[in-house]
């Protein structure tokens, strides 16, 4: 999303912060395909066990860590063919639809299942509200799980606690378990199976750490 300039996140905010770049990087997974190389390194660098909001004995958690420590052991050699098994499943989850399960959220909500229908309009008058706008609406829509996660951690390093439930609770709870459950069951890669599944439950863990916070 293209983010206005804005007032830095105060100090007191440094667990929301925490929590901004846990939802930042899932964003960043459901917005595009990454080539094996990239997710190689991903899990190196420590992912998905520097997601501060999971705690170390989240299945899903330990489920992402298997999937990406499989792409690992992938040799050279079967690489290509790998990498073609994982766009093909990006594409049947977030270009083609083949798998019926639609990372926007009107898709879930509108009575004929269509896209750009009332809750695309109404997350985008919330991104307004802070300042912001989907890049490139027509590539990747408002209400997109990719913009949708970016804008709550936004909220979140902004301090914005409250905001984030409120978004949480009206919006993505509205159809992200659906979504993660379809996508769970058939998804053809595990990496796509396991990135719904802890998007979710890190999306319910963080909704739960945020009582305290308003």
């Amino acid at each position: 999303m293209n983010m206005l300039k804005s007032d830095p996140a105060p100090a007191a905010a440094l667990s929301l912060e925490a929590a901004s770049e846990d939802l930042a990087a899932l964003a960043w997974l459901h917005e595009s395909e990454r080539d094996v190389i990239t997710l190689c390194r991903l899990h190196a660098a420590g992912f998905p066990g520097g997601l501060t909001v999971a705690p170390p004995d989240m299945p899903a958690l330990a489920e992402m860590d298997q999937a990406l420590s499989v792409i690992r052991e992938v040799g050279e050699g079967q690489r290509a063919a790998l990498q073609d098994d994982l766009n093909a499943d990006f594409a049947s989850i977030y270009l083609t639809h083949a798998l019926r399960a639609s990372p926007c959220e009107s898709v879930w909500l509108d009575d004929e299942s269509l896209m750009m229908q009332g809750p695309s309009f109404a997350v985008r008058d919330r991104y307004r509200e802070h300042g912001l706008k989907a890049a490139n609406w027509r590539h990747i829509a408002d209400d997109h799980l990719a913009n949708e996660l970016a804008f709550i951690a936004h909220l979140l390093a902004h301090g914005h606690a409250r905001e984030a439930c409120r978004f949480i609770d009206d919006h993505l709870m509205q159809w992200l378990p659906r979504f993660a459950g379809r996508v769970a069951d058939r998804a053809s890669t595990r990496f796509y199976a396991a990135l719904a599944t802890l998007t979710l439950h890190v999306i319910e863990r963080l909704r739960q750490q945020l009582n305290a916070c308003v």
